[in-house]
């Protein structure tokens, strides 16, 4: 299983907050840099950031499935996704 990110639902929380990316990165102790990685996929999800993005918009825990979808990864040499 892979945690991936729901940019569309992040994007929103960021402007209901008012943080910009840099914004984001500094109140994640992180820098922006590894945000947009984050959101174009290109870096995965660990439990410490998940748990600051919840926390930083006052998200609990049974809320995880409003920013984050879990998804299943094919074994190698499987290219078609499975529905």
């Amino acid at each position: 299983m892979k945690i991936v990110l729901k940019n569309g639902v992040l994007q929103e929380l960021m402007e209901q907050y008012d943080l910009s990316v840099y914004g984001l990165a500094e109140k994640l102790e992180v820098a922006p840099t590894t945000i947009y990685r984050i959101m174009n996929g290109s870096r995965g999800l660990g439990n410490d950031m998940i748990a600051k993005l919840l926390n930083t918009f006052a998200l609990s825990e049974a809320d995880f499935d409003k920013l984050f979808i879990l998804q299943t990864e094919l074994p190698k040499g499987n290219s078609k996704e499975v529905i």
